[in-house]
């Protein structure tokens, strides 16, 4: 009796100081930082911010990508370089690190793959790796800033390593990532009930893992169709216009939920102008569920607490 009694403090102590048994069992996980090579990261952001990498000389990452805005853009469709609308959504670039898959439909697997098609893309950077190799090699400032960030010479693969290291360097932790490390006073009562109805209400069944979602693909409308079969769009068949397998329809990447109270309007196709809507799309179409204003309120304070907290 006295071993268990011994047997159950210790554990007891253990519970109650190890900071990592706080979110063990959690479906959400607190953000790790990776240290970065400052002279990558900020040649990657010069990159990043230069016309140099489209072929009009007009548009940048940055063009579609505004650090105000969680590097969204916050419009329903950007401007191509063909001067035409895109037919997506641009989504956030903070915390793409932690994705398994990027784009809209997850077609890439690889951030070197998802850049190469950004830099050719007609209807985005409309250019060729040897145009650029060029245009930086014969700038008077980047045969230095490569030399200096590491790199022996500027190459495709310099290049694309030094923006993504750039990339990388845009996660920054929020208070829900304090709060799962054991600092309750972090999160209001409003926004824990969130989370608690966050998890009972099965959102974190997909949206799960230190990014809060990213890392599979799901179905745009699980319990009914969201689709209108009258009005739809090439875009709307998802992964399917990838993979060409039929179960692959309306199959989307799950975007992280990190800054989303930033990144409006919602979805691949901008169908939700507030992030209350898309708490109750979602609620519909992915769970048949239909919650009370006051839940949505909850979730949607939750949700805010998942925004970056800057220094």
């Amino acid at each position: 009796m006295r071993i268990l009694t011994v047997l159950f403090i210790t554990l007891s102590v253990v519970f109650f100081v190890s900071p990592c048994l706080t979110y063990a069992q959690e479906p959400l996980l607190p953000l790790n930082i990776i240290k970065m090579n400052q002279e990558k990261v900020k040649l990657g952001k010069r990159l990043f911010n230069d016309v140099l990498l489209s072929k009009s000389k007009i548009f940048s990452c940055a063009s579609c990508h505004h650090a105000n805005k969680a590097y969204s853009d916050g419009k329903a469709f950007s401007l191509g370089t063909d001067g035409k609308l895109l037919t997506m959504n641009t989504p956030s670039l903070e915390y793409i690190g932690l994705n398994y898959y990027f784009t809209w439909t997850g077609k890439f697997s690889s951030l070197n793959n998802h850049l190469d098609m950004l830099i050719t893309s007609p209807k985005i950077m409309n250019n060729t790796w040897e145009t650029i190799i060029k245009r930086l090699s014969s700038n008077k400032d980047y045969p230095q800033l490569f030399s200096q960030a590491g790199y022996s010479n500027i190459s495709q693969n310099s290049v694309r390593n030094a923006i993504i290291s750039f990339e990388l360097s845009l996660s920054r932790p929020s208070r829900f990532d304090l709060y799962l490390k054991g600092d309750t006073q972090q999160l209001t009562t409003e926004e824990i009930k969130g989370y608690q109805l966050f998890k009972d209400y099965g959102c974190s069944s997909c949206h799960q893992g230190m990014n809060i979602g990213g890392n599979m693909r799901q179905k745009f409308g699980v319990m009914r169709a969201y689709f209108n079969e009258n009005n739809l769009k090439l875009r709307d068949y998802g992964y399917f216009n990838t993979s060409q397998k039929e179960n692959d329809k309306y199959y989307f990447r799950v975007p992280s939920l990190r800054n989303v109270s930033k990144t409006a309007p919602y979805f691949h196709d901008a169908s939700a102008k507030t992030l209350k809507k898309a708490i109750r799309i979602m609620f519909k179409y992915q769970l048949g569920i239909f919650p009370s204003d006051q839940d949505v309120e909850n979730i949607e304070a939750f949700l805010k607490s998942l925004d970056a907290v800057y220094e």
